[in-house]
């Protein structure tokens, strides 16, 4: 029996367990919408800017490891959001887009919004395609979502004609494909296991593909098993617990020397559900000539396509760290155990927070030592790009069960909206989000959306004045020159937080973190915290005064 291809569209999402999907409503698909109005069974979380919407999908994500969802409509909409798309590729985190079009009869005559997808997605997604027969539209929904995580996972986009949605199809709602992952083979885990024996000093650096829980929980036992340094990559420093004597620090912006250390000194990298881009591979540098790599990723094109390889292994991460445990690993020699020690007292060296006098403002690290004191095991800390976050990634001590989520892509905007996704999808878990004041008056304004949806979230926002991490590349390349970036006007965020219906609260002392936080997290709805943050130490490495003095 036909039926409207937007009911029928409705069921298919329903089928791939999608309960929630993030969107600025718009013209282009009215017929989706009007189908939830008589079968509310999937969420919709009404955003104020289609770049918000697609962050918060991109971070529930990452919190579920299923593909998030994302609604905008036609040009405008969807280029909005491709800030966010692009962090899902440089990420490598499934996110499936539905973006609309102009009805078919228009396309290619010029009419207002029009946009051709696969010129402006195509070079950075897994796949790219417009509806233009109806009866295919389950068809092309479930393949979105089986590309969306097969092999390297990453953003899909479906362009939806407006009239495709409107018409009655034949065509039956389609399920996913029956699941699948690569596995190690028996000669690989040989191989393995025989360069691993032989090292000196490996390092295992865990990568994106490595997050789920499942992985972290055979993650530890496999670093245990086999004597590994853990070095986590950018973004994903809660892979192990940070107290761990496995665990060596991570792998992300501008790590300390003693970090950077163990990665470059080790003799065999073990690179488990990483592709080793720049940050992980500081900046391309590891593995260097000397380094022996082997490389376990689930796309075969990611092996030896950055690097020269010594062994690759087609593998998802879980299966092969499982696989790796049930051989009997040999006991470790006294060099394996000295160097194991000396990988984690390398991150602990660097690890504890030592504040520096501010006459400017707040050093944010006391709001991450508040943090470090406060937050629970069970805690979920969405963080943005920016000097701040050096903080967090230097000085906070990740536990056993709480998720970090960033964006790898280096973009600004994910930290709020990021926090929000969080607090909606988990609204029992301590959620606290980080940004500067960059990031937080580019996707501020889903503090609306957080009010509305009651989320419990406390957002921290550095308020410098600046572009802080700008002004400190100018500082390192151009000394006493700063220049584009000066006198921001910003709001007091704690009263722009208020104006939406948040709770608005400062801190303008260091005393005052853990009191600001203790009240915040005691409070139920969402929070807005506006730190009065010094702009001379503007990174837990730098102060503006040293750099300069650094000419």
């Amino acid at each position: 029996m036909a039926r409207r291809c937007a009911n029928v569209f409705l069921d298919t999402l329903a089928l791939h367990g999608v309960d929630q999907f993030f969107c600025v409503p718009g013209e282009s698909y009215l017929g989706f919408l009007d189908a939830l109005y008589d079968d509310p069974k999937i969420r919709s979380v009404t955003c104020r800017h289609e770049g918000g919407a697609a962050y918060m999908a991109l971070a529930d994500s990452k919190i579920t490891g299923r593909p998030g969802v994302v609604f905008a409509s036609r040009g405008p909409g969807s280029t909005n959001a491709s800030v966010a798309v692009h962090a899902a590729d440089i990420g490598a985190t499934p996110l499936v887009c539905f973006f609309g079009q102009v009805s078919r009869k228009q396309i290619h005559r010029f009419p207002s919004q029009q946009y051709d997808f696969v010129q402006a997605f195509g070079h950075y997604c897994r796949w790219v395609e417009q509806v233009d027969v109806a009866e295919r539209l389950p068809e092309i929904v479930a393949r979105a979502f089986h590309l969306a995580q097969s092999g390297t996972p990453g953003p899909v986009v479906v362009a939806l004609p407006t009239d495709v949605l409107e018409e009655e199809i034949e065509a039956e709602p389609l399920g996913p494909q029956p699941a699948w992952g690569a596995e190690p083979s028996p000669r690989d885990l040989d191989a393995v296991a025989g360069l691993l024996e032989n090292a000196e000093r490996p390092v295992l650096v865990v990568g994106n593909e490595a997050t789920s829980q499942g992985a972290r929980k055979v993650l530890k036992s496999f670093a245990e098993q086999y004597s590994l340094p853990v070095m986590a990559s950018h973004c994903h420093q809660h892979v192990i617990p940070n107290d761990h004597p496995n665990y060596a620090g991570g792998l992300g912006v501008r790590p300390p020397a003693s970090i950077k250390e163990n990665a470059q000194n080790a003799d065999v990298i073990l690179a488990v559900g990483s592709r080793m881009t720049m940050k992980t591979s500081l900046s391309f540098t590891v593995p260097s000539e000397n380094q022996k790599l082997i490389h376990v990723y689930p796309d075969a094109d990611m092996i030896n396509r950055l690097y020269r390889t010594e062994l690759g292994v087609v593998s998802s991460s879980e299966p092969f760290m499982a696989a790796m445990c049930e051989r009997n690993a040999p006991p470790p020699s006294d060099g394996r155990k000295a160097w194991l020690e000396k990988a984690h007292q390398n991150y602990v060296s660097t690890s504890e927070y030592q504040p520096r006098e501010s006459e400017d403002g707040v050093e944010f690290g006391h709001v991450i030592q508040a943090m470090k004191d406060q937050l629970n095991d069970e805690a979920l800390i969405s963080v943005d790009v920016g000097g701040f976050s050096s903080w967090l990634y230097l000085n906070y001590p990740f536990k056993e069960n709480q998720t970090l989520i960033g964006a790898e892509s280096g973009a600004m905007g994910m930290g709020i909206p990021g926090a929000i996704a969080a607090a909606i999808r988990h609204p029992d878990r301590q959620i606290v989000g980080l940004a500067g004041d960059g990031g937080a008056l580019m996707t501020g304004s889903e503090i609306a959306t957080a009010v509305k949806e009651n989320a419990n979230v406390v957002l921290f926002i550095s308020n410098n004045g600046q572009y802080g991490t700008i002004r400190e590349h100018q500082e390192v390349a151009h000394p006493g020159r700063a220049s584009g970036i000066n006198d921001l006007v910003n709001p007091d965020f704690a009263s722009y937080g208020e104006a939406f219906g948040a709770k608005g609260l400062r801190i303008r002392t260091p005393e005052d973190a853990p009191k600001v936080l203790e009240e915040a997290l005691a409070h139920k709805g969402p929070v807005v915290v506006d730190v009065a943050a010094s702009l001379e130490n503007l990174s837990a490495q730098n102060t503006i005064t040293e750099l300069q003095a650094a000419e």
